[in-house]
């Protein structure tokens, strides 16, 4: 390339221009790259506040929610509370009247082959009640005797339910309950159930269950008599009913044992039936209210867990009589202390005796040394 050509060149693309050009090229890009940062940066920032405000907003919907539901569950508890407070006694009356209303579909062609409807008479009422036909049965045998079963016992019952509705002013005898724990045959509500009495009767056996209902639909189909076919214990369980080998109709219940036969008081059962057990505190908030006179519990060693397990029912409510079969070697077959079984009572109030109404002497738990049964009255309620 000649002279003249290279001042040509210089003369179209002049080196200072060139530089200058360059410099603002790249101070360019350096303002578009920092203008992005920046705007990118600005962007994280609002995306991250609108972030933290939808968050706080969830949390305060969710927080919202979250109350709402507490608030509702809470009243549904509420309603479950108050519908609960009949619930269970719903159940049980609707059972026994479809027993009743619906024979066929609770025939059972081995307890029927098992029982007698019998006329009977007791204090000058005369009724009629289904008994076992076996002379083994000493429940059935002592009622075709006597009319009834345990008369003694049976007479005072009857005095003592009338005697705490007048002490209470209670005009209608169906305002009166009486709680009978360990059923048998329905002796005590078949021939108090005539009177108009409330009773709610506990029994674990399936046969003896039957039997119950059948007295009940014969003659106290229109009375206050309430069924409840499980035992009662301190939980909500599955337990082995034993009945007696030559005695039938009698069994006891055990829950953390299980044998094929047992022996008590030269006694032997064998294991016959799977019983559901539950517990009197579930009918509390029925019970709470309720004009209580009378607590019957003959339930071959359960007594004291019962009686534990309801506990208000002696400590707050104070009910006047508790009559109890007092079995020390059942006691001590169900894991508990015979003497603690006493002072449930006479630690809240109660004194002990072996007669049934007032005007009793009365016992310390040390005199009692064997088998019998007792009556626990609250002296503030009959004095």
């Amino acid at each position: 390339m000649d002279t003249l050509d290279l001042v040509s060149l210089s003369k179209r693309i002049p080196i200072k221009n060139r530089n200058k050009k360059a410099k603002n090229f790249t101070k360019c890009i350096i303002i578009s790259l920092t203008f992005l940062f920046i705007l990118n940066l600005f962007t994280i920032i609002v995306l991250f506040i609108l972030y933290k405000k939808v968050i706080s907003m969830n949390n305060q919907k969710g927080k919202i929610e979250t109350d709402n539901i507490s608030n509702i569950n809470n009243n549904i508890n509420k309603v479950n509370i108050s519908l609960d407070n009949n619930y269970l006694i719903e159940e049980y009356i609707k059972r026994q009247n479809d027993f009743c209303n619906y024979p066929d579909k609770f025939y059972n062609q081995e307890f029927e082959n098992l029982i007698n409807l019998t006329d009977f008479t007791f204090r000058n009422v005369s009724y009629q009640m289904y008994v076992y036909k076996h002379s083994d049965n000493f429940m059935s045998n002592e009622i075709l005797k006597t009319g009834t079963y345990e008369p003694i016992h049976m007479s005072h019952f009857l005095d003592i339910l009338k005697y705490y509705g007048e002490k209470k002013n209670i005009m209608k005898n169906e305002d009166i309950f009486m709680l009978d724990i360990g059923g048998n045959l329905g002796a005590y509500p078949s021939f108090l159930g005539r009177f108009g009495y409330s009773i709610i009767t506990f029994e674990a056996s399936p046969r003896n269950s039957y039997i119950i209902y059948k007295n009940y639909c014969h003659i106290n189909r229109n009375s206050n008599i309430i069924i409840v076919n499980k035992g009662l214990s301190n939980e909500e369980k599955t337990c082995n009913y034993y009945s007696q080998i030559g005695g039938i109709g009698n069994g006891v219940v055990l829950c953390d044992k299980n044998y094929e036969r047992i022996h008590l008081d030269d006694l032997t059962f064998k294991k016959t039936f799977d019983v559901s057990i539950t517990k009197l505190s579930n009918f509390m908030p029925y019970l709470s209210n309720k004009n209580i006179g009378l607590i019957k519990l003959d339930i071959e060693g359960s007594e004291a867990k019962v009686v534990e397990d309801a506990i208000e029912l002696i400590s707050k409510y104070h009910i006047p009589f508790v009559f109890s079969e007092f079995n020390p070697q059942y006691l001590e077959k169900q894991g508990t202390n015979p003497k603690k079984y006493l002072e449930l009572f006479t630690s809240n109030g109660y004194k002990i005796s072996y007669e049934g109404f007032l005007n009793v002497s009365y016992v310390t738990p040390e005199e009692i040394k064997s088998n019998t049964n007792l009556y626990f009255i609250y002296i503030k309620e009959t004095e």
